[in-house]
């Protein structure tokens, strides 16, 4: 049980590496049983710490969930910036971070049913949503300037085929981690002609 500090080593270091017991639970848990798996005593419990000293951490499940949503979103985010980065035929951008998108999630489908899997929730009708507290938005978002550039319409509003793409992308990675039994083609294929559309 954490009712001791240990001696020498820094509040903020103490408080990072108890966070980050607490998320490896709740995500091993989640892994285990599902959202029914994820209630604050058994992810206490798993984490080696009482129920109370957890909320000294996070206020509620929710905030540990979204917690977890943020591990999961940030190396995503960054992949799809370096892959932007990367290429510099407009069309050939577009289909680079599509496929890094559908890629990151397959290589990680535990993060995928993480965060797609479980709804979010509002603790309070004043609390804000997880997307309008974090760059989940901004970052999908990217695809309407992108199929806009691979349209040679940089300046065109195509935010509605942005959205219409994300939808796309995220049932292949649906159907290819959800009903993995199904014998899919690689994903490749499917983002090849998703983009194709959009182009």
């Amino acid at each position: 049980m954490e009712t001791r500090r240990r001696a020498g080593v820094p509040k903020a270091q103490r408080r990072e590496e108890g966070r980050g017991r607490i998320l490896e639970a709740a995500r091993i848990l989640f892994e285990a049983g599902g959202a029914e798996a994820l209630s604050i005593r058994a992810i206490a419990a798993r984490a080696g710490m009482p129920a109370m000293t957890l909320y000294s951490y996070f206020p509620s499940k929710t905030a540990i969930v979204r917690a977890l949503w943020s591990q999961a979103f940030a190396p995503l985010f960054a992949e799809m910036e370096a892959a932007e980065a990367s290429e510099s035929d407009p069309a050939a951008r577009l289909r680079k971070v599509a496929q890094v998108l559908v890629d990151y999630w397959l290589r990680f489908p535990d993060r995928y049913r993480i965060v797609f899997l479980i709804e979010d929730r509002r603790e309070r009708a004043d609390d804000r949503w997880f997307i309008e507290e974090t760059d989940v938005v901004p970052a999908y978002l990217r695809f309407g300037p992108l199929i806009a550039a691979a349209r040679g319409d940089p300046g065109g509003d195509h935010a509605r085929e942005g959205e219409a793409l994300i939808c796309a992308l995220t049932g292949v990675v649906h159907m290819l981690v959800t009903v993995s039994e199904y014998p899919w083609a690689r994903s490749e294929t499917y983002v090849e002609v998703i983009v194709r559309a959009f182009c």
